[in-house]
């Protein structure tokens, strides 16, 4: 006959437990120094379990890195522009996922270091987490923008997300250099806001500078359909998948074509 459980006994640890558990052990410690005993300790999950659910701690670390770059992805609604002016729009979209970032350093710190070390060799496994979400938002404010004339052709929604993400994670991954040379501790609150300023300064900047464009993307991912869903349709179809300048009929057929889906 089944007891029912007492005030003083823990309910028993689900996965997602030992996942939170693993983030902060594999972000402070690294993959190598990370412990499966250590983790069954301190999330109450056995260690054979922890096998049963993960398989080994390659298994539970894969999954612990896909948690942390999911935890750094804004929810849709966040992305979601709140006005019809593209500017502002894209204001909201950089300071929502900078705001990722402050409220989960030690997921961006896990995904800087997996990109140091490779522990993972993640060029051999599936894509940890869908990024249209993310690139979509940025690709149709970049439309707007475009063809409002307020943001310069050529630049493609992956360009502006490389400047979030680098600013983003640099306040994580150069914190302790910068206290020590410069006596400026960028996690502090008026430097977090400061740099999250900066980041939106120089996006903006970005978008809305005087510079002559040569109509193609800065970068050009080796498979584009991993980052929209239709890229026929995106801001970065004449720029990042062929060397054709974008033209503003271009830019009216993919608005266009994206507001009818």
């Amino acid at each position: 006959m089944n007891r029912p459980q007492s005030d003083t006994e823990s309910a028993p640890a689900t996965t997602d437990h030992v996942i939170d558990v693993a983030l902060v052990s594999f972000a402070e410690k690294g993959f190598a120094d990370t412990k499966l005993e250590s983790i069954a300790s301190e999330s109450g999950m056995t260690k054979r379990m922890i096998h049963y659910h993960f398989g080994d701690k390659r298994g539970l670390y894969l999954q612990t890195l896909a948690r942390a770059v999911q935890l750094l992805r804004p929810v849709k609604e966040r992305l979601e522009p709140s006005s019809s002016v593209p500017v502002d729009g894209v204001q909201q979209a950089v300071e929502a996922l900078f705001e990722q970032v402050i409220e989960h350093p030690e997921a961006c710190r896990l995904v800087v270091m997996e990109n140091l070390f490779r522990w993972a060799d993640l060029g051999q496994v599936s894509p940890l987490a869908d990024q249209s979400s993310v690139i979509l938002s940025l690709d149709r404010l970049l439309m707007l923008g475009q063809d409002a004339g307020a943001f310069r052709p050529g630049i493609s929604a992956l360009d502006v997300y490389t400047i979030i993400a680098s600013m983003c994670s640099f306040r994580v991954s150069n914190r302790d250099t910068f206290v020590n040379l410069y006596s400026t501790d960028l996690s502090d609150e008026a430097n977090t806001d400061g740099l999250k300023k900066l980041t939106v300064d120089t996006v903006l900047s970005f978008l809305t500078s005087n510079m002559s464009s040569n109509g193609v993307s800065y970068l050009k991912p080796d498979n584009p359909s991993t980052l929209h869903d239709h890229p026929e349709e995106s801001s970065m179809a004449s720029g990042i998948y062929s060397d054709e300048p974008v033209t503003d009929g271009d830019i009216m057929e993919g608005l266009s074509n994206i507001f009818e889906d």
